[in-house]
């Protein structure tokens, strides 16, 4: 017969109580949890601290009751000081009566309401803003026993968005206002300058004999060269400040891609030959039309050329590209082995008068107009512009058009008449 020893029976002796006292503190715990789950108080204590408002109205629109959470928020100290304050809803704390009367006339008549907004005049005068949400309790035949609702002090909320608001509309008169002031400036500047370079020409021609020293030549030259490099940008700044003003209309047409790009290429050629750059245009056969502005897609084509140009070195190359995108619109690239563009600085490439820091570029003249106002003429036509580049690598700017923007050409049916040749 097996007998425990006494180390045994003094271990039993001592974890017998230890389990006993931890299954009777686990007993008592969970009967006081009960407790609190069955004591109104616990209930109590988290509708007034629900971090919302909470209220109950009657049907002739009586506070019932209401959490404390919106007596705070209303700024009353307890309960019987808002409802003793406010004991229906004829006060004055709904700043707009009528839309207070539409929301409980929508929950008794219709069904409930979420997100109304309702200026709230509190204790002390000042309003604040609140999202009231609601439904109505009611009997069998419909008639309202009392109107349940939420509501949150969303006046910060509202604050910062009045506020971004009146920013956005001062910023989009500034916008407004310097468009304005840059097209009626390069509108007045467009003819004097005009008369400038017509006179610098006439000088530098000679056209009405030998000026007589041939240093004056030189000079009305550079008065020519200078003025026509005004004109342009004085050109660019009214078109940029139309497009920004909604007032640059395109006089569309269709046009032959493979005409645009070689016009395009001679203009620019000279200066690729001086720099020693190679420059291609790959172009495939039986492209579509495209309808367009023609002067605007000339100037997009010509821009992004000219900036590949003026920022490769020396021996390096630039490639134009036209092809069909999947969806059946048409895209453009030009690429270039030039200096590139950091990821970081290519928005301050597509700003107006943005200037890009480089060795390169500190060479070279520009406004900073080139890139934005191309943009800027591309997305007027429904197209967007991408660039993708690598420093010390070259850069690939992709300008793309609507499928709507495609024109198939149509096939040319040559007719005959062979009635002549008939027998008979």
């Amino acid at each position: 017969m097996f007998l425990p020893s006494i180390d045994l029976i003094v271990l039993l002796s001592i974890m017998f109580p230890a389990v006993l006292l931890m299954g009777l503190w686990w007993w008592v715990r969970r009967l006081e949890s009960r407790q609190t789950l069955h004591n109104p108080d616990a209930y109590l204590e988290v509708f007034d601290h629900a971090g919302i408002g909470l209220c109950r109205i009657d049907a002739e629109g009586r506070w019932q009751t209401a959490n404390l959470s919106a007596a705070s928020m209303l700024g009353y100290a307890s309960l019987d000081d808002f409802l003793a304050a406010q004991p229906d809803l004829s006060g004055q704390l709904f700043r707009d009566g009528d839309k207070r009367t539409a929301f409980f006339e929508h929950l008794k008549n219709i069904g409930p309401v979420r997100d109304v907004e309702f200026v709230l005049l509190k204790q002390n005068g000042d309003e604040i803003w609140t999202n009231w949400s609601g439904h109505a309790e009611k009997k069998k035949n419909g008639d309202v026993v009392f109107y349940e609702c939420t509501l949150i002090d969303i006046t910060a909320r509202k604050h910062d968005t009045i506020a971004m608001l009146a920013a956005k509309e001062q910023a989009d008169f500034a916008n407004r206002s310097k468009s304005e002031f840059l097209a009626n400036m390069s509108h007045e500047l467009r003819t004097p300058l005009n008369a400038i370079i017509g006179f610098a020409e006439i000088i530098k021609e000679q056209m009405f004999g030998p000026v007589g020293q041939d240093q004056y030549v030189e000079y009305a030259k550079d008065i020519h060269d200078s003025g026509q490099l005004l004109l342009s940008l004085i050109n660019d700044i009214l078109d940029m400040s139309k497009i920004e003003a909604g007032k640059r209309p395109l006089s569309e047409m269709n046009l032959d891609i493979e005409k645009i790009i070689h016009a395009c290429l001679r203009l620019v050629a000279a200066r690729a030959k001086a720099q020693r750059l190679r420059l291609t245009a790959r172009v495939p056969q039986q492209m579509p039309e495209i309808r367009a502005e023609e002067r605007a897609l000339k100037q997009i084509l010509t821009n992004l050329l000219t900036n590949a140009i003026k920022f490769t070195p020396e021996g390096g190359s630039v490639t134009m590209t036209v092809g069909q995108t999947p969806l059946g619109g048409i895209f453009f690239t030009v690429e270039d082995t030039g200096i590139g563009i950091a990821s970081e600085d290519i928005p301050v490439a597509l700003a107006p008068f943005g200037q890009i820091e480089s060795a390169l570029s500190r060479k070279t003249q520009g406004t900073g107009l080139g890139l934005p106002l191309t943009k800027a003429l591309v997305e007027l036509h429904g197209g967007n512009l991408d660039i993708q580049s690598k420093v010390s690598e070259g850069t690939k700017v992709t300008i793309s058009f609507p499928a709507n923007r495609t024109v198939q050409r149509q096939t040319q049916v040559r007719i005959t008449n062979l009635s002549s040749s008939l027998p008979g």
